[in-house]
Parts: C-alpha cells; sequence; structure tokens
C-alpha cells in the first residue's frame, strides 16, 4: 500500500482475482461503502485500488476487498520490514503480471475446454438425425449433449457465475450477470425439455451445443482480451528493470567489490563501466563518459556527463567509465519514483472512464429489463422455446464488456507511454485534460528561461550603505532560500568574496519575499516594482537589485509548436513587467500575452480567466503549486525533484519545453483512442440490441451473439494496442522534444 497526498489519506492497494471490468466495478463499489472513503477507484487493467479519504483503516478496505470475493495485497514495499525496498517493488508490478498470466491461463482453459465439447456437439447436431431434440427423439445424443454442456458449464463457466454471485450479494449486477443469465437459460430449458413430457407428441429442443458455445467464444474472447491487456500495459516493468541488482562499489584503497543492490548506501562510491547501465542517482566524481538517458528522459541523444555532474539510475553509460558517490538508490532513486507514480496514476480514472462506468451501471439492469420484455413478448405470439432463444440473444449480445475496458486500456496505453517519454503522469485526468486545453499558460522563472538568474546590477541607496554591504546583507538573508533569485545573490556574494553574516528567524513567504534576522537587525529581501528586488533592513530601503535570466533554447521553438497545434499562449509570472516583456519578446510571447507582477493568489484568479479546466499551467514546481492545481491540468517542469510535488497532474523529467507539445499529441491520439472505443461498444450494443430481440438473428442467435461480442472485445484491445504501437513508432524514430504537429480534431 501507499500513502501520497496532503490533508487526504491516499491508499493504493493491489486486488487480486480479478477477471473482468465487471469484477473491478465490484470491487470499487464494496470499497466506496467503507466508512471514512471519499472516492474509491479500481482499475482492471492495472489490478490495483486508489482509496482517498481521512483516517482510512486499512482493515477495514482489506475486508471490503474480501467480502467482494477478491485478495487484497500490497503494492508498495514496507521499507521498516522488507530487505530490499526496489525488489519489493519489482515484486509488486510481478505480482500484477503473475495475476494476468493466471486470468489469461483461466480463460484459455475454459475455451479450450468449451471449444473440445462443443465442436464434436455442434457436428453431432448436423450429422445425427434429432441430435438436438430431446431424449424422445434420439436417447443417446441427448444424453451426451448433456454431459458435455454439464461439463462446460463446471469447467468453463464457473468464473462467470462466481463473477455474477459476487455482484449480486452486494445488491448490484455486471457483465457476468447478463452471460450467467443467458448461459443458465439455455441450459435450463434444454434440461427441462430432456426431462420433461413431449409436447403434443413431439420432442422439444435442445440447447445444449448452444450454452457450450456461449461460454467457449466469450472464454476466447477474453482470452485474447487479456494477453492484449497485458502487451499494451506492460511499459512499467520494463522501466524497473533498467535498474541493475548489482553494483560495483569502490573502496577506499582503489578496490572493486561487487555487491547487491540492497547494500548499497549513500555516499558509498559505485563504479559503471562503459556500456554498463547506471545503477544509482548520484554524482561523478571521477571520469567522462556519454550517457544515453533516452529510456528515462525520452532524449535521443546521449549527453556529456563527468565531475560535478548528476546521474541517474537506469542510464546507459556508452563510452567511459564513472565514479559516483550515491545519493539515492533503490526504491530511493528516482526511476523507483517514476514506477511509483506510473503504477498509481494506472490505477486512477480519467473523467470520461466515470461517465462510461455510470453508463455500465444504468446499462446491465436496463438489458435484463429488455430481455424480460422480449421473453413474456415472444412467449406469447410464439413459444417458450422462442422466447428463450432470444432473451438469451439479447442478454449475450448487449453484455457490455468493451464498454468496461475502452477507457482503462487506452489511458493505461498513453500513460505507460508518456514515462517511456519522460513525462511522469499522476492522475489519468490529466491525459483528458490536456487533449481539450485551447490554452497554455507558462511560468516565466525555471520554465521558459534557465531557471539561473544572473546578478546584473546593483544600486545601494545614497548614505545607506555600499553596494557590497548591501549585497552581503541580502546572501545572509538568502542564505536558507532555495529560490532561484536567493541562490542568484548567495552566487554573486560568492564570487565577490565577500563576508556572508550569519542570520536566523528565517521566514520565506511565497511570492513576496524572505525575512530573516541579520547582526540584530530584521532584513526583508522583497518584490519591487522598479527592479526585480529590494533590500529593506528594520523597514528603511537599502539597496535595489536588477538579474537577466535566459531564456531556454527551445523556448521560442516551443512557443511556435503550441500556436501550430492552435493553442493560444500566455506568460503567468511574480516577475516585474519589464522584465518579463523582455523574455517574453525573445521567446515569440506578445506584450499582451504576458501578466506579470502576480502573487500566488492573483495567479489562481489569472488562470481561471484565461482558461481554468481548459488551460494547461507549466511551471517550475517551487512556487507555481497553487496556480497548478487551479489549471485544468498542472505541468511542472524541470528535474526530478519536482517528483516530489504535489500540485501537478503530470511531471516532465528534462528541461526541454518542447516536450508539452509532444505530450499535447500524446494525449490528443489516447483520448481519440478512447472515443472510437466507446463508439465501437455504444453503436454495437445500440444496433445489436434491436436484432436480437425482434427475433431477426434466428436459432442461432445466442452464437451469433457470443461472437459479436467477442469481436467487439478484440476491436477495443485491437485499437488499444493500435495506439500503442503508433506511440512507440513515434517515440522510437523521432525526439520526444521535436513533435510532429497533430491538427486539431485529428483522428489517430
Amino acid at each position: 500500500m501507499s500513502r501520497s497526498g496532503q490533508g487526504a489519506q491516499r491508499l493504493t492497494i493491489g486486488v487480486d482475482g480479478m477477471h473482468c471490468a465487471g469484477c473491478a466495478t465490484s470491487a470499487q463499489r464494496a470499497l466506496a461503502r467503507v466508512p471514512r472513503v471519499d472516492e474509491a477507484t479500481v482499475d482492471f487493467a492495472s489490478g490495483r485500488a486508489t482509496v482517498v479519504g481521512h483516517g482510512l483503516d486499512e482493515a477495514s478496505l482489506e475486508s471490503a476487498i474480501r467480502g467482494a470475493g477478491f485478495v487484497p495485497s500490497r503494492v508498495e514495499p514496507n521499507r521498516a520490514t522488507d530487505e530490499d525496498p526496489f525488489l519489493a517493488l519489482v515484486e509488486s508490478e510481478q505480482r500484477v503480471r503473475r495475476e494476468r498470466s493466471r486470468r489469461a491461463e483461466r480463460w484459455r482453459t475454459g475455451a479450450l475446454v468449451g471449444l473440445a465439447i462443443w465442436i464434436p456437439l455442434e457436428v453431432m447436431h448436423w450429422t445425427v438425425p434429432g441430435a438436438h431434440l430431446g431424449a424422445h427423439a434420439a436417447p443417446w445424443p441427448a444424453w451426451v449433449a448433456f454431459a458435455g454442456a454439464t461439463v462446460a458449464m463446471i469447467v468453463a463457466g464457473g468464473a462467470f457465475f462466481s463473477s455474477a454471485w459476487r455482484a449480486a450479494r452486494h445488491g448490484a449486477s455486471n457483465m457476468d450477470t447478463l452471460v450467467s443469465v443467458g448461459v443458465l437459460a439455455a441450459y435450463g430449458l434444454s434440461l427441462w425439455n430432456l426431462l420433461g413430457p413431449t409436447r403434443e407428441g413431439t420432442a422439444a429442443p435442445l440447447y445444449f451445443a448452444e450454452a457450450t458455445a456461449l461460454i467457449a467464444i466469450i472464454s476466447l474472447g477474453h482470452w485474447i482480451e487479456t494477453r492484449g491487456s497485458a502487451r499494451a500495459t506492460r511499459d512499467v516493468e520494463s522501466l524497473l528493470w533498467l535498474q541493475p541488482r548489482h553494483a560495483e562499489r569502490v573502496a577506499a584503497d582503489g578496490s572493486t567489490q561487487t555487491i547487491p543492490m540492497r547494500e548499497v548506501a549513500s555516499s558509498m562510491v559505485v563504479r559503471v563501466r562503459p556500456g554498463g547501465i547506471v545503477p544509482v542517482d548520484g554524482k561523478v566524481l571521477a571520469g567522462t563518459c556519454s550517457v544515453d538517458e533516452s529510456a528515462f528522459t525520452g532524449e535521443p541523444l546521449p549527453v556529456r556527463r563527468g565531475p560535478g555532474e548528476s546521474v541517474r539510475a537506469g542510464t546507459l553509460a556508452l563510452d567511459g567509465a564513472l565514479d559516483i558517490e550515491v545519493t539515492a538508490s533503490g526504491a530511493s532513486s528516482a526511476l523507483a519514483q517514476v514506477a511509483r507514480l506510473v503504477q498509481e496514476a494506472l490505477a486512477t480514472q480519467a473523467p470520461i472512464q466515470r461517465h462510461a462506468d455510470a453508463a455500465c451501471r444504468i446499462f446491465v439492469p436496463l438489458v435484463l429489463a429488455v430481455a424480460g420484455v422480449t421473453f413474456f413478448g415472444w412467449w406469447m405470439v410464439a413459444s417458450l422455446d422462442v422466447a428463450t432463444v432470444n432473451a438469451v440473444t439479447v442478454l449475450v449480445i448487449s453484455c457490455p464488456c468493451a464498454l468496461g475496458i475502452a477507457t482503462p486500456l487506452a489511458m493505461a496505453v498513453g500513460i505507460s507511454q508518456a514515462s517511456r517519454r519522460g513525462i511522469i503522469v499522476r492522475r489519468a485526468r490529466a491525459m483528458e485534460r490536456v487533449a481539450v486545453a485551447t490554452t497554455v499558460i507558462f511560468d516565466k522563472t525555471g520554465t521558459l528561461t534557465e531557471g539561473r538568474p544572473r546578478l546584473s546590477r546593483v544600486e545601494a541607496v545614497a548614505g545607506a550603505s555600499t553596494e557590497d554591504e548591501a549585497l552581503a546583507l541580502a546572501a545572509a538573508a538568502e542564505s536558507r532560500s532555495e529560490h532561484p533569485i536567493g541562490r542568484a545573490i548567495v552566487d554573486a556574494t560568492v564570487r565577490r568574496r565577500l563576508h556572508i553574516p550569519a542570520s536566523d528567524s528565517f521566514i520565506a513567504e511565497a511570492g513576496m519575499g524572505v525575512t530573516a534576522r541579520v547582526d540584530g537587525g530584521i532584513v526583508r529581501v522583497r518584490r519591487d516594482t522598479d527592479a526585480s528586488a529590494r533590500l529593506e533592513l528594520d523597514g528603511a530601503l537599502v539597496a535595489r537589485f536588477w538579474f537577466t535570466d535566459d531564456p531556454r533554447p527551445s523556448a521560442a521553438a516551443a512557443i511556435d509548436a503550441l500556436r501550430a497545434r492552435g493553442l493560444g499562449i500566455a506568460m503567468l509570472t511574480g516577475d516585474r513587467r519589464a522584465s518579463a516583456l523582455e523574455v517574453a519578446a525573445k521567446v515569440g510571447i506578445a506584450p499582451g500575452e504576458v501578466l506579470a507582477d502576480e502573487s500566488p493568489a492573483s495567479k489562481v484568479q489569472a488562470v481561471g480567466k484565461l482558461g481554468g479546466t481548459r488551460a494547461i499551467m507549466v511551471g517550475d514546481g517551487l512556487n507555481d503549486a497553487a496556480a497548478l492545481a487551479a489549471s485544468g491540468a498542472g505541468l511542472s517542469m524541470g528535474s526530478a525533484t519536482a517528483l516530489a510535488e504535489a500540485g501537478a497532474d503530470a511531471t516532465l523529467l528534462h528541461d526541454d519545453p518542447r516536450a508539452i507539445a509532444d505530450f499535447y499529441d500524446l494525449s490528443r491520439r489516447t483520448l481519440s483512442c478512447v472515443r472510437q472505443n466507446l463508439v465501437f461498444a455504444f453503436l454495437y450494443n445500440g444496433a445489436a440490441i434491436p436484432l436480437a430481440a425482434f427475433g431477426l438473428l434466428a436459432e442461432n442467435g445466442p452464437m451469433i451473439a457470443a461472437a459479436a461480442m467477442g469481436l467487439s472485445d478484440l476491436c477495443v484491445v485491437g485499437n488499444a494496442l493500435r495506439l500503442r504501437w503508433i506511440l512507440a513508432r513515434g517515440r522510437k524514430t523521432s525526439s520526444s522534444c521535436t513533435p510532429s504537429p497533430v491538427s486539431k480534431g485529428a483522428i489517430a
């Protein structure tokens, strides 16, 4: 289990034993009824439940999952008890894979058993006179059909019946309810006709072969669906396996020793040889090497890393050896954080999925009602046999299996493929909201600019102090600050070799500045209307500071790429307007698109005016949390440290803003796939139900319905795999930082 977020508690729980989207719905309803649960989602594809609430009791949640007929399991390692937390994280992903394999094996067994029984029964039906009639007409074929169908019901049909029973115990119905009622109706009518008296001297027809065919064909469809789902969502485990299981430790005397990753600790020195995978996050102490970071960030070109520079676990050393001081390893590495965030994102739901789930909850009872009307209507105008066949056809052909997997499967593909591009999606809703966005709002510092301001000018107030004295005083106040302006002041002071006095009582006010006590006086570094910042001592103005911050080399190209996609652009910054306009002119943003001198509170209001839920807010994850949360989709950008920021819906692990256009394209393709899947599912059911209800599929209706239902599942799974192929091909053949435009309304 894992916790995240602030205020509300968030738990992620593995749910084993699910075999269809209907199972996920049953587990989700059971969790939603647990006290203090505000929201519960269960994702069938990943086998995980995400629960949000206050004061959640893990035992109660586990009990609810067991009560729904499933088995709860731990997703995230317990660092206090697990010998190797990272391997425990890998094991959680392997558990999902094993559960999928077991599920696929169950459906495969059901399909093979069903087909092995149905095919001979179907051959006998067409070759043995009277084989499709009751025992009064052909005794031995009728009893053979009964025996075969009974075996199929027990061996291959158990999964359907148990799922339907679990749902019924909670006063609900699901997709397997329709299949179970249909199969049992065909089997029950056949058993009645087999054992009952003849009707007006004529043996009644049997539907044992049809009942067996339903189980066989639907099981075959689910088997293919499960295998396709596994292929579409297997990227998280491959991401985890980028990290080696062992590291080469360098001792103080220069000797090396290979040790398991669980023995690697911070401040150790490890060596990576040419062609080796970096096993840890760390700082290069010795050596220079080209490092392939494409698997982690999506950047296709290697980057040179040397002494003093950082490297991350999962990257590949190409042409040199590196000695690396460990800063994080195993479950603490950025690679593990990425995998964990992707796992959690796969367990969340996009708004469009909630609509589909709501439709499913209404759809199943509605179909049962339509089947009931069909049964009684045909019984009145025809016969019990005709009524049963047509009602069974309605039940089977209406099963919304495709509707249940239409959204989560496509979203899982999009989220997984985004992670391979260095775009870490925290919440599935980000994919949908980015896809429908009309405006992209950029913070300035650290987003469109390098985020490394340089002091360009100091102006001391006459009679107050010298420039050096003012700079040293400001550096004392900013010495504990993480803001880029504060770091620039400290760096400039160090370059001038000035003494920085000690300070205490440090207070940082987001968007306003800092306050500290220095040598008994109250020193404030504040925003200024005429300069970048101002220095005050005991309330009196001492000096003003001006800074320059160069735009990122690719910022102008990123703006052009987004405009080419029809998106509006805006800059929202707390910096003074003159500085903002200077940067805007360099990156291609018009003065009318610049909002400067904004406080954190006014940024929230500005986001609402610029588009609200139809706006993408891009910030550096430091001072933009409120604005990120107020937008439709908040993107934090800059480095792996941004993974810790809770306000963003997605995080870009590299510094190139052109990746935003790539994320927009990927999101649009994913949402297009979702919509196509939903169209497949709804149109299929909308067209098929009248055909079945009016008896237009005749006596072979149940088998036709089973085949058609399986075909709809295959359409959805195949479309998701097509999306995965398109996105994977795009990632391999072009840089994520030089995306190709996708026009508005394009369908992937």
